[in-house]
């Protein structure tokens, strides 16, 4: 119904007939307010959105590393996207930053034979014998600086055990340039420090000197020595504490068989851990990769509204009640199967499901071999640790060096 009405203009006193603008709707004023709210409420759905989701039970970490119903052209580009600062970093074009699946099924391969070589009986028996070169290689002066050492006898063995080098071209101090240069330029890749290319250059001169017949060495040489010195520096630092992990050690020295590192030895004391699980236990509380993160990819229009970044926390998921009483402590024994206790493929320091580390069931016993060898030589007669202030990751060894007795 159109809406009209007469009116007396002030001016003529004459009525005049005009028609009136209609008045909005209620239902219109409503919606129209309705919608203002919803982009109000998007808007700050947006802008509070986190950019990081934490993951940090263990039954989160299981399920972010291994999403149920994902290819695995999927996971490697989540996987590749936050590792792209390792580009730069450190040159590396291995399946941690492609998403390529030809590239993924290339390393994979290339990993499993260098493994598999070392892992047959004449390998590892050459292996066993390689660490016991270098660290004897490296413990070459009257103090030394723990991470320097640990860092350069780890490299050492990557190169020589796995990829051939002759040790005798392995410079102690170009060694620990390289390891000292690829701790630092990891450390810096997860800020905004710039990052030059000489340093890059370097490290490059020296490791196609050493490794001539591959392209690119890196890819393999980083996941291998990355994990590895960090793991054997801690195990070297809770066994030199107690005499019982000492002993393990010691015996795994003697005896470099698999059944030797699993084995619980039976003392007048009672049980006392194998060699597997203080490594165990070094990656369930000092785990090397304390967080695994995985890019959310999702289309253009729902990325303000959902986090850009999952991160498994690592750390903390070890520190779940699963793992038995007293989680923060050090307890290599609660992997003794008296404790109810868990298995090495529980343990997420290398991943899980599809992605998981190659080297996850190789890599433990090679720690093994070297921390042994190194506690073969810290005996208190001829060279003995010197503590720092605290237990280091990557960093924060300072104050930690060998002394010659």
């Amino acid at each position: 119904m159109v809406r009209t009405a007469w009116i007396n203009t002030e001016a003529t006193g004459q009525w005049k007939f005009i028609q009136l603008t209609p008045a909005m709707p209620h239902t219109s004023i409503v919606f129209i307010f309705s919608a203002a709210v919803a982009v109000a409420a998007i808007v700050a759905k947006a802008f509070t959105t986190p950019k990081t989701r934490i993951h940090s039970s263990v039954h989160a970490v299981r399920t972010l590393l291994s999403p149920p119903d994902i290819s695995t052209p999927a996971l490697l580009r989540a996987r590749s996207i936050p590792n792209q600062r390792l580009v730069k970093a450190l040159g590396i074009s291995s399946t941690f930053v492609s998403d390529d699946t030809g590239v993924h099924d290339n390393f994979t391969r290339e990993a499993k034979v260098l493994i598999g070589a070392v892992s047959a009986k004449e390998g590892w028996s050459r292996l066993v014998d390689i660490a016991e070169t270098c660290v004897n290689r490296f413990l070459n002066a009257k103090s030394l600086d723990y991470a320097t050492f640990v860092q350069s006898v780890t490299l050492s063995v990557v190169l020589t055990g796995l990829l051939d080098t002759d040790i005798e071209d392995l410079d102690p101090v170009d060694v620990a340039f390289v390891t000292k240069a690829i701790n630092d330029r990891w450390a810096q890749s997860k800020s905004s420090t710039t990052l030059t290319t000489e340093v890059l250059d370097r490290i490059n001169h020296h490791i196609i000197r050493w490794v001539p017949d591959r392209t690119n060495p890196l890819n393999l040489i980083i996941p291998a020595y990355e994990t590895m010195w960090r793991v054997t520096a801690i195990a070297v630092v809770y066994s030199n504490r107690d005499s019982v992990l000492r002993d393990a050690f010691i015996s795994y020295n003697e005896n470099p068989t698999d059944d030797q590192f699993r084995a619980f030895a039976n003392e007048g004391t009672g049980v006392q851990p194998s060699a597997e699980a203080i490594i165990c236990e070094v990656l369930r509380l000092h785990p090397p990769t304390r967080h695994i993160t995985r890019a959310v990819v999702v289309p253009w229009w729902k990325r303000p509204f959902v986090p850009s970044i999952d991160v498994a926390d690592i750390e903390e998921a070890h520190k779940s009640p699963l793992f038995g009483n007293d989680p923060e402590s050090f307890n290599p024994m609660r992997f003794h199967a008296s404790h109810a206790a868990p298995k090495r493929d529980q343990l997420y320091a290398f991943g899980h499901g599809k992605l998981k580390c190659i080297a996850a069931s190789w890599a433990p016993p090679a720690a093994a071999v070297i921390t042994a060898k190194i506690m073969a030589r810290l005996d208190d007669v001829a060279f003995k640790l010197q503590e720092g202030p605290c237990i280091g990751k990557r960093e924060g060894w300072e104050g930690w060096s060998i002394q010659g007795v």
